[in-house]
């Protein structure tokens, strides 16, 4: 079995249209179930790729000893809710993080300061460490599902006319698989008001 599911370049189209979308609403390294979303819809509608945006902690290795965690250090244990999680999009075999290039952002928002390089997290499930305590070498992730919590986003992020409407832009921006990728795109709003989008300059340098 192939270690990616596709190349990649297509990660950073996918990675860089769904960035250009929500960057002019607020705060992208805070914005992992957008990315999420989008991301599953993008891979199950152009590539045939059944994907879903799963929602949980979430760790990874790094660095040698460096740890970055998604969710809340409850002293040995990881604690996981509405305030204290991560979102990613699992296939039946590979787990992807299209919000992976912005990990560093996502840190350092949260006032822990970190370096984290820009690269692609796609990797294959059968790869998972067993535990937190095996996050040993560079790449190793333990991603702890909650299909409850993962419902109950989804749920949350579609009710919400303005997310309905960011998913709708970034399908469209994205256009086809085979069709060249536009660098900007117009949208209106129903007060009037146009903006111009444009694909941000964040993309991956590398894969973990």
């Amino acid at each position: 079995m192939s270690n990616f599911l596709f190349p990649m370049s297509e990660f950073n189209r996918i990675h860089q249209v769904i960035h250009g979308t929500i960057e002019a609403e607020g705060n992208s390294g805070k914005a992992c179930t957008l990315f999420a979303c989008i991301g599953a819809l993008i891979l199950n509608k152009h590539y045939g790729i059944k994907a879903s945006a799963v929602a949980g902690g979430f760790a990874m290795c790094v660095a040698p000893e460096q740890n970055m965690l998604f969710g809340r250090d409850g002293g040995g244990t990881v604690e996981i809710d509405e305030d204290g999680f991560h979102m990613w999009v699992q296939t039946k075999t590979h787990v992807i993080d299209f919000m992976s290039p912005l990990y560093e952002e996502a840190f350092r928002d949260a006032q822990q300061e970190v370096t984290i390089p820009r690269r692609m997290f796609q990797k294959r499930l059968d790869r998972e460490a067993a535990s937190l305590d095996d996050l040993k070498n560079s790449g190793d992730f333990y991603a702890m599902a909650d299909p409850g919590l993962s419902e109950r986003l989804v749920d949350s992020i579609l009710n919400r006319p303005l997310n309905t409407d960011i998913i709708q832009i970034a399908d469209q921006w994205f256009g086809s698989r085979r069709g060249r990728q536009r660098p900007s795109m117009t949208i209106g709003s129903n007060d009037g008001i146009v903006r111009e989008l444009r694909l941000p300059n964040t993309f991956a340098r590398g894969a973990w």
